[in-house]
């Protein structure tokens, strides 16, 4: 198998949000990112939200496997 795509889906929480948290799918994330690299990832989104918490954080690795 070779590596495809790197995704990270981050949950926040507000209270402006449906149910309190929004998921979003961010892809073409670098193949094997670092603990730092996706802290200041999220830190940034963040920054740039509006009031927004950090509920959780999920690494997808793809990989694709081509049929013989």
């Amino acid at each position: 198998m070779s590596w495809s795509k790197t995704s990270i889906i981050v949950t926040t929480s507000n209270p402006k949000y449906p149910k309190g948290k929004l998921t979003k799918t961010y892809n073409n994330i670098v193949e094997n990112p670092t603990e730092e690299q996706i802290k200041l990832f999220t830190q940034g989104l963040l920054m740039l939200s509006d009031g927004d918490t950090l509920f959780r954080t999920e690494l997808v690795k793809h990989d694709t496997e081509l049929a013989k």
